[in-house]
């Protein structure tokens, strides 16, 4: 049979940024000496010691917070006369980095033509620890749409563009907390006539789709709203 690496950790000290953690690696079934590799991800070796005695292996080793959980994969490896052992895998993300979403935030796109109008709403955390499920609410709370993306990866959604504009927010959660981005207004698929008719061959919302994307800031396309057609802000739709 092949023998087996017990491996654990103890972390020893926390810095913003990184933890210094001790790692041990212990394979008691073959006689010293043997030689212990610690492994990290993408196959990297990280250390290597001799053990003279049935003592566990211990490594000393600081760990920097990663962009991708899979990159804080650790394994032990042992040889002794001729037979070598693999450890289980260490996965340290969950552990070490348990942090609340932040800095939620949301940006829509119009896209296709006249005939086919669609929005994607692009959300993203900035930080957080994975897995983060993304959601897309509408003004009355009501969550239209969710995905869980991979690690550091935005979510997006994309559906047709209606006849009214549409509030909506973006929410992103963990196991643990949930934050929501700033509200967005997606505008409607024709642009208002605010109580006067538009020039013949005027563009509309229309014919700004026909010319390619349009990424919008929720802030700038509130104020221009707001002062065009008179809709209120955010603060005045009822929640």
């Amino acid at each position: 049979t092949t023998p087996e690496i017990a491996i654990t950790y103890k972390v020893l000290e926390v810095f913003p940024k990184c933890r210094r953690v001790l790692i041990t690696c212990h394979l008691p079934q073959e006689a010293p000496p043997i030689t212990y590799s610690l492994w990290g991800s993408q196959n990297i070796e990280v250390a290597k010691k001799v053990v003279q005695t049935q003592d566990t292996a211990s490594f000393n080793i600081n760990i920097t917070l990663k962009s991708r959980a899979d990159l804080l994969t650790y394994s032990c490896q042992a040889s002794s006369r001729g037979r070598h052992a693999v450890s289980a895998k260490l996965q340290m993300y969950w552990e070490l980095w348990t942090k609340p979403v932040s800095q939620v935030q949301a940006d829509f796109t119009l896209l296709g033509n006249a005939s086919a109008p669609r929005v994607a709403i692009t959300c993203q955390a900035a930080s957080g620890s994975p897995p983060i499920t993304y959601s897309l609410v509408g003004k009355d709370g009501r969550i239209h749409m969710q995905q869980s993306p991979s690690y550091g990866q935005p979510a997006v959604f994309s559906f047709p563009v209606t006849h009214t504009p549409t509030w909506v927010q973006c929410q992103a959660a963990n196991d643990v907390g949930v934050q929501s981005s700033p509200p967005i207004l997606v505008p409607p698929g024709k642009r208002a006539s605010c109580g006067r008719s538009r020039a013949a061959g005027a563009p509309g919302w229309a014919g700004y789709l026909a010319q390619g994307p349009i990424v919008a800031l929720a802030s700038s396309l509130t104020s221009i709203i707001a002062v065009t057609c008179g809709i209120l802000g955010w603060s005045a739709v009822p929640r």
